[in-house]
Order: C-alpha cells, then structure tokens, then sequence
C-alpha cells in the first residue's frame, strides 16, 4: 500500500493550488482527480464560459459598429469555430497545470476515491479501480454539481446542464433559461448575442436574487433592452418533449415552445463519500467546518464547494491555501499565514452584459447590520473613459457605516466591472475609511476613477456627478 504524507481528493480549483503550494512547501502530496486537473471551473465552468463572453462582447459590438464610425455591414457568427476556440484555450490551460504536476513531480490518481477508512492515525482510501492508498493528512475538495428539477431531470440533448450547454456545439434558434441566478444570466447573455432567441425565467421577484436590489433591477433593464424575455415570478411546473423541441408548462398559466432549455437553479455540494470507522459532519448536504477549514475529524480539511460557504473557484483556492499554510506549520515547521476568511468580503463577479462585480454587504444588509450608513455613487454616463470606449451604461456604488465611514460594500454593474472589483475587495479587505480613500490618487482617464467618485460621493463631494 502506497502512503503519502498529504493526500487531496479533487482536483479541481481548490485542490490542484493546494497541491502545487504543498509542493511548494516541499510537502509530499498526492491528488486523486478522476477527470483532468482543474475541476468545474477550467474544464466546464468558469474558463469555458468566459471564452464564450469574449466572443459575446465581440459580436455585440460589431452589430453597434456604426456608433463608432465604422461600417461592417455583413458578418455571420460560425458557432462551430467559436466552439473549437473556446475548446483550445480549455485544453491549453489544463494541459499548462498537468505539465506543473509533472515538472513538480505531484502524482495524479486517475481514479475515484470511494471510501475512506480510519486506522489508528492513518486514513486508508480506497478507489474505484479498488486500489488503496494510506495518508496522515487529508483534503477533500470534492466539488459540487448542478442541481436538477426533480421532474425534469438533465437528459443532455434537449434538457441541459450548465455543462451539457458548453458541450453543445450547434446554436438552437430558441432557448428558455430556467433560473435568472449568475450562471443563467450568463448564459442568457451570451447565447442572446450570437442571435438565439432568449426567454429566462425566475421563480422570485428579481434577477441574481443575491445582488443589491439596484443591480438586479439595472440587469434586467439591460437584459430586456438587449432582446431577452425576462419572466420573474414564474415558475416551470412541468414540460412536454416535442419534435422541435420542449413545451414548457408556465406557473403564470401561459406555455413556452423552446428548442432547449439550460435548468440552473443553482448547485449542490459533492460528497459521496464512504467512512468507515469514523463519521464526517455534514449538514444540508455540506462539510461543516470551522474557520480554518478543519472538519470534525483528526487531520482532515474541507474545502471549495463542498462546503457550500461560497461556491466560487477563487473561494476554493484561498480556502485551500489557507490548510497548506497550517500543514507548513505543523508538518515542515514553518510559519502559518493565518487570518479571518470573511466570505462576505470575497468579491463576486458575474459576467453577464453589462458586467457585475460586487463585494461586501448591499445596502439592505447594511441598513439591517449597521443602522445608519452612507451610501455614494457614479453613474458611468458621467466617465470620460466610458464614453470613449463607447459603454456608459451602469454606476458604481459604494457603501459606508454613517459614523466611522467604514465601507463596508462596493457594487459595480457596467463596462470592465468583474475586473474593477478588485479595487473594492482591497479596500473593504483592508478595512478602509472614506478618509483613507481620500489620499489615494486614481490614474486619469479611466473607470476606476468611477470608484473614487463613488466614495467621494458618500460625503457629497463627488465633483463630476451631476
């Protein structure tokens, strides 16, 4: 039986960084992945999608090409292309991190883990190809999965989950989005702007149900401007398969004839797992952990989505180089960069058109918290920057406690906001003031200046806002 020090079961975002940083640490480790390193995020979630939003945001404004002087009267999307390119830069980014593991010389187990198995200090896994394996430390990073309607399960043809529509590599003429949350919006974007005819419907009141209430209805605002139906308040409560595709039976008593529909009504955590003597808490479906990631077993850490603390890949990654940062520790000696993982203050980013990134509290969990608060912002109207490029549509909005001036928010819906975010996340994660911004100089012209208004406006001494 093969024993490693350190053994990390997924290898998706949160468990390929935690390997290479063990590594690192000069940690000995093993990663069983029983796909390719890189989990959801590279090989069918985040990385795919986004080469999808590029050429989104091409076509989108090439059909507005006459508002900036230029004249491309005659262009055809060729979806086929567009796929095999959103495949290459999947396959070069996976095969970039195979080829870390193999010049670092981590071994990767094809295979998955079944069960794992307490034996004195040691745990025993056992995998699918019946092959065990002991280990004194270990990792689970285990993922999540799309979650399905109970009477409209996935069927990958007509029926689709968030990866079954990446896989799709022909354009149907209509499409309904069941759930109006990050990742159907996403997509409703994108397959809007390569020409599908778009319906979403939500189940609540408001589309990306999370966000602050401002950004949510400026989304929708968008999202109908560009050409999406947006059905909230509605319910799918049941479909008939036809020829040309699906018959959806609305709560609203009215039905949708699509060709496909992509279900996302969000995700649930992976943990399939069989231990043996030894239980590991789960609550709801998720590892219950404390806040360094230490579940209720001896020399075992939970971490990315099978928590369910923040079912992000950057979430995942931090998480795990957090537990690398404590197995330095107590393995090779070294320091332990420790602090306190403020899950509200990871920024949020979704990519949709217009972009959104938000960080921190909205102005309602605020309000509930903190009582009075301040609230500034700047409407990307008023950007010299937006105005140039031609995207002035959204603001920036920041939010502060009343009395100390404390931001405790930042939310951004417009042009480059996934990428502007980071300003706020800075900030906020630095527990800065509005005083404190006031003695930072923002480069001129450029959006991130729309940040700097929006905490000068706090105060009311924005000096560009009308």
């Amino acid at each position: 039986m093969k024993h490693y020090k350190t053994a990390i079961i997924g290898g998706g975002p949160g468990g390929y960084v935690t390997g290479l940083r063990l590594r690192r640490y000069n940690i000995e480790t093993v990663v069983f992945e029983k796909e390719r390193l890189g989990g959801v995020c590279l090989n069918w979630g985040c990385i795919p999608t986004k080469a999808l939003v590029k050429v989104a945001e091409l076509t989108s404004e090439i059909k507005n090409s006459q508002s900036y002087g230029l004249d491309i009267s005659d262009f055809k999307v060729d979806y086929k292309r567009v796929y095999e390119r959103k495949n290459d830069i999947v396959e070069k980014l996976v095969s970039g991190i195979e080829q870390l593991y193999d010049k670092q010389q981590i071994p990767v187990i094809k295979q998955e883990v079944v069960s794992v198995e307490k034996k004195e200090d040691l745990y025993i896994l056992t995998t699918s190809g019946n092959e065990q394996f002991s280990t004194d430390y270990l990792i689970l990073a285990t993922g999540s999965k799309p979650k399905e309607l109970g009477f409209m399960p996935f069927d990958g043809d007509k029926i689709l989950s968030s990866g079954d529509i990446l896989r799709m590599d022909k354009l149907p003429e209509t499409l309904a989005v069941i759930g109006g949350g990050v990742i159907g919006c996403e997509f409703a974007s994108i397959f809007n702007a390569f020409g599908v005819k778009v319906t979403v419907v939500e189940f609540l009141p408001k589309l990306v149900p999370a966000e602050d209430e401002e950004i949510s209805k400026r989304l929708a605002i968008a999202l109908k401007k560009s050409g999406i139906k947006v059905m909230t308040k509605t319910a799918v409560e049941g479909y008939d398969v036809t020829p040309d595709g699906l018959t959806l039976k609305l709560s609203n008593g009215k039905t949708l004839e699509v060709n496909k529909a992509l279900v996302s009504v969000g995700r649930v955590p992976v943990n399939n797992l069989e231990f043996k003597n030894c239980s590991l808490e789960i609550d709801k479906g998720a590892v219950v952990i404390d806040k360094l990631m230490k579940t209720n077993l001896d020399n075992v850490w939970a971490i990315g989505d099978n928590t369910a603390k923040l079912m992000l890949a950057h979430t995942a990654s931090k998480q795990g180089l957090m537990v690398a940062s404590q197995l330095n520790k107590t393995i090779a000696g070294g320091e332990d960069h420790q602090f306190d993982l403020k899950y509200i203050d990871i920024p949020r980013c979704t990519f949709t058109h217009p972009e959104i990134g938000s960080v921190g509290l909205t102005e309602q969990q605020a309000t509930d918290e903190y009582g009075e608060i301040g609230v500034g912002k700047f409407p990307f109207s008023a950007s010299g920057k937006a105005m140039a490029i031609g995207d002035t549509f959204g603001f920036v909005k920041t939010i502060a406690e009343k009395n100390t001036g404390k931001l405790l928010g930042m939310h951004i819906i417009g042009p480059n906001a996934t990428e502007m975010i980071a300003q706020g996340a800075i900030l906020i994660g630095r527990n800065s003031t509005v005083k404190d911004v006031e003695e930072i100089v923002f480069a001129h012209p450029t959006l991130g200046e729309c940040v700097m208004e929006s905490i000068e406006d706090i105060e009311g001494l924005s000096v560009h806002k009308l």
